[in-house]
Parts: C-alpha cells; structure tokens; sequence
C-alpha cells in the first residue's frame, strides 16, 4: 500500500474539519451554544475530544468560524461578483436567494436567531468581528442604501427589522408559511428595499 501523499492528508484533514464544523453547527443551534460541550461535538463528530484540539482551540474558535461563514455566504448572495457594489439587480435577486437559503439551510439561520438573543456571545463575536472585512461587508450594505434613500439608517433598520422579524419565524415556524404567504413576503421587500439609485 503506497503512503499517502500531502494531497491526500490535507483533504483527509478538510473533511474532518468539515465533519466537525458539521456537528457543532447542528448542536449549537438545537441545543444552544451554552448547552453543547466540546465533548458533545466530538462525539457528534465521530472524533476524540482530544484530537478536536488539533483542528479548534476553543469552542469559542468553532463558533467564530461558523459565524463567519454564515456572514460570508450572506455577502455572497448580496454581492456574487465581488465588486465592492450591490447593485439594484443583485439586491432583487438575493431576496430569491435568501428565501431558498432559509429553507435549505435552516440549522445556520437558527443558530444566526440564537445568537442575537445571547448578549456574552454577540460581544465576543462583535470583538472578533472588528475585521478589515467586516467592516468592508457594513460600508457596502450602507453604500447601497445610501446612495437610494434621504435616510439610510432608518431604511437599513427597517431592512434589518422585517428581515429578522419575518426569518426568525420561518425558520422556527416553517409550517405556518404557505408559499403563497411567502412569495407575498418576498415580494413586499423587494417593493420596499430594490430601489434604482436616486439621481
């Protein structure tokens, strides 16, 4: 039997990270962040507790990193191309991307609802998140909103608002949601949010 070659191990190692990411995100969300272990994820994951160590030096470090990839899969639907510009055309379109990514990914966005009620945890991820890209990703959703409404914080908050209003109980609530009742959501944020850039 030949030894394996470093390509090999690193895909080996990227499949157990991704195992292990796996089975936090679905234990955190479930269960919540506070009531999951890492032994909780190591055991969900297959793996020894002792050999989560060598992938996450913390729990605190795995939940970094499942955040940060809900947050970049969220800039992704708004800003496919990576221009530094959300266009009015992007903006319609990720309404249509959003709504699937609440249905097809629900564990992320429960964790995401469960977060924002946890004041420790939003904190330690606020400090975390004082990135270079983070602080990019909050200057391109403003961008947007600037350069289309007299006033762009209050639109932004009423954005975040019915956006989270709306989410949260989809994604915890799904049976109360017709498509019908969900198309009239998506479209009634498009009527207020896609807008073409004043002149």
């Amino acid at each position: 039997m030949c030894p394996r070659t470093a390509k090999q191990f690193e895909n080996i190692r990227a499949d157990k990270r991704k195992q292990i990411i796996d089975a936090a995100l679905v234990l955190f969300a479930n269960k919540g962040y506070h009531a999951t272990s890492i032994s909780m994820i190591a055991k969900n994951a297959g793996i020894s507790k002792g050999l989560m160590y060598n992938y996450f030096e913390s729990k605190e470090a795995l939940l970094y990193v499942i955040t940060d990839e809900i947050t970049t899969n969220i800039m992704d639907m708004m800003n496919p191309d990576h221009d530094d510009e959300i266009t009015t055309l992007e903006m319609e379109d990720f309404f249509t991307l959003l709504f699937d990514s609440l249905k097809e990914k629900t564990e992320q966005w429960k964790l995401f609802y469960q977060i924002s009620m946890q004041k420790d945890v939003l904190e330690y991820l606020a400090h975390q998140n004082q990135s270079e890209k983070a602080i990019k990703n909050n200057q391109l959703i403003y961008r947007y909103f600037a350069e289309r409404f007299k006033n762009p914080q209050v639109e932004m908050m009423l954005f975040s608002s019915l956006f989270k209003g709306f989410s949260m109980q989809y994604v915890f609530e799904p049976e109360l949601f017709s498509q019908e009742v969900v198309a009239g959501f998506k479209a009634k944020f498009i009527e207020i949010i896609v807008k073409d850039k004043m002149v």
